[in-house]
């Protein structure tokens, strides 16, 4: 016998004429309910942001469409408002192109700033009115106007002068700004209150109008600052310090904005980047946008305003342009202040070729010398021959049995504990130097007190770089710096520059040996791999920066490894628990660069 309900209903029927009720209920009374909050939020949102943001603007009317209680709440965290203040110089430019660049002002969503206008001089004749026509219809732009023209340096300042933001940013006269540009800037002046400057990512407007050639940066990189003005556009200043400096100096015309930029970094370390491309410069035949040849004169005064900044650094040192790099790409050839004694550590398998030609190497290249010992490790099960080492260098060469697990971390940690220098300098028997600059470049590193470590570029035997820095986040976990490609400059001139990274390999890795015994050396858990990063990572969060020459240079003899021999368990799921949040977010490798890759390629868009 069949159940049924009292209804008379079958189960099945019953089961129907449930889900038929609940259709109903959710087309006419929950849709409409949901439909009526959202529209609330659209309109909550909408009056909300009329009196600073532009609701008339297609990106935030999007915004508004799509998710209005997401931008609702966005907006609710923009507690600090501040009025930005951008100044413009002007000579000379195309009609259409200012056009452009001066509506892309109109057009930001957020509406709190003021265009401060200098036309420094210009002789045609359409300017003037152009300028007047846009300060007539809009009271947020001021022009004032210069009888001749004194050059940009003069021309920025003027417009300073007319500033009463908390916060100004030069956009040059045929550059445009994103319609998002302020609106994240006020973001991250939310986000970051002491934030004393701000920049951005950017790309290019080609001659046909398309955007292309995307500059992603790096966060806030010191030691790629005195490599070449890598900030560029948008750098937004607060005002009370941009003045404090004096504005910005003609002598450095044309670099002007790295010369403000070096004296900024003097003053605060409160250096914020976007990582978004919101700012296009502009390609033109009289631009350096479109080649370096455009304005050579500008790369000999950035080179003056770099010479200045050690000179009040108190960095004895030279800045020269740096060889085999981009037209711009500076060197500072730091000078070897203090009286610092060496020890060459060697973790050894027991390879005595390898082992002799990396001695030899050291010998060839003259920097036997400068050492001051050669501590080589080998484990007191290794049955090695000692004794043709004993003569070609003399005392210089000591020979430390560890014992315990025999991994490279514990051989590195067992000969320092017997080293003497005031530098250690990594390697193993699969190492050899190729230059005789190697021992220089990383010593006057090494020496800094703000450098906890420093490495070089690694070759393998096939003449392809493997390592240029450590960055984070490739795989799920982590890469070396353009591995596998040729010797060349690489993204914006990357390989060949002196920058920052948060990591180097351990390798020909230099380092302090009272900073390694505060730090506790080396994490022997990470027996197979990791342990030179691991410890980098420990460096920086002790406030130490992890530098990169491209000056010292060697050769490693081992195989190209393979992506799967790369990642090492279960070191690597120590390491990933331990460092999420920096392979999640390396502050000196972009967010928008790829993580399939060690190339710097682009990510591709989602």
């Amino acid at each position: 016998m069949r159940f049924r309900y009292r209804s008379g209903l079958s189960g099945s029927e019953f089961v129907q004429k449930l889900k038929n009720r609940i259709k109903r209920l959710c087309r006419f009374v929950l849709l409409p309910a949901l439909k009526i909050r959202r529209k609330l939020y659209y309109f909550m949102a909408y009056f909300l942001f009329r009196r600073d943001f532009s609701v008339n603007s297609e990106p935030l009317r999007s915004m508004l469409r799509e998710d209005p209680r997401a931008l609702l709440k966005r907006v609710r965290a923009l507690k600090m408002r501040p009025l930005m203040s951008i100044v413009m110089p002007v000579y000379n430019t195309e009609a259409g192109v200012l056009r452009k660049s001066i509506d892309s002002v109109l057009g930001q969503i957020y509406k709190r700033w003021e265009l401060c206008i200098c036309d420094d001089g210009s002789t045609m004749t359409d300017i003037p009115d152009i300028l007047k026509g846009y300060a007539k219809r809009e009271s947020r732009i001021k022009v004032q106007t210069s009888g001749r023209n004194h050059g940009i340096a003069k021309a920025i300042n003027k417009g300073v002068g007319m500033a009463s933001g908390e916060y100004l940013g030069v956009l040059d006269h045929d550059d445009e700004l994103d319609p998002m540009t302020l609106w994240e800037y006020a973001g991250k002046i939310n986000e970051k209150p002491d934030a004393d400057c701000i920049y951005c990512d950017e790309d290019k407007i080609d001659e046909n109008g398309n955007y292309c050639e995307p500059w992603f940066k790096s966060d806030w990189n010191p030691d790629m600052s005195l490599s070449f003005n890598y900030v560029m556009h948008f750098a937004v200043y607060r005002r009370r310090l941009f003045e404090r400096l004096g504005g910005v100096r003609s002598a450095y015309e044309g670099s002007q904005d790295y010369d403000i930029l070096l004296r900024v970094a003097e003053r605060t370390d409160k250096i914020y980047h976007i990582p978004r491309v919101l700012y296009h410069w502009r390609k033109s035949t009289d631009s350096i946008a479109s080649g370096p040849e455009a304005k050579p004169e500008i790369f000999e005064r950035g080179l003056a305003a770099l010479q200045d900044a050690l000179n009040r650094r108190g960095i004895e040192g030279t800045a020269e342009h740096a060889p085999d790099a981009w037209k711009g790409v500076f060197r500072v050839r730091r000078k070897l202040n203090l009286p610092l004694t060496c020890s060459v550590v060697i973790a050894s398998s027991g390879d005595n070729a390898g082992l002799l030609r990396l001695l030899d190497s050291i010998k060839s290249t003259g920097i036997i010398s400068s050492i001051h010992e050669i501590l080589v490790c080998i484990h007191s099960s290794s049955g090695m021959e000692t004794d043709e080492f004993s003569g070609p260098y003399g005392d210089c060469v000591r020979f430390i049995r560890f014992g315990g697990k025999d991994t490279v971390p514990r051989a590195f940690n067992s000969g320092i504990e017997h080293a003497l220098g005031d530098v250690i300098w990594l390697m193993d028997e699969s190492m050899e130097i190729l230059s005789s600059q190697s021992y220089y470049e990383l010593s006057a590193q090494a020496q800094r007190e703000d450098v906890g470590a420093v490495g070089g570029k690694i070759f393998y035997p096939n003449g392809f770089i493997e390592h240029a820095g450590v960055i984070l986040g490739p795989f799920g976990i982590l890469g070396y710096a353009h591995r596998m490609t040729p010797d060349t400059p690489g993204y914006v001139g990357l390989k060949n520059m002196i920058c920052n990274y948060s990591a180097v390999l351990g390798l020909g890795m230099m380092t302090r040996r009272m900073v390694f015994i505060n730090s506790c050396g080396f994490n022997e858990e990470f027996e197979k791999a990791y342990w030179d990063v691991d410890y980098c990572l420990r460096l920086r969060q002790d406030g130490y920066l992890v530098t990169y020459t491209p000056y010292a240079k060697f050769r490693h003899y081992i195989s190209v490894p393979s992506l799967d021999e790369m990642i090492i368990e279960p070191e690597a799921e120590l390491f990933r628990k331990k460092w999420k949040h920096v392979i999640e977010r390396d502050p000196y490798y972009n967010p928008n660069l790829t993580r399939d890759l060690e190339d710097f390629s682009f990510s591709p868009i989602s």
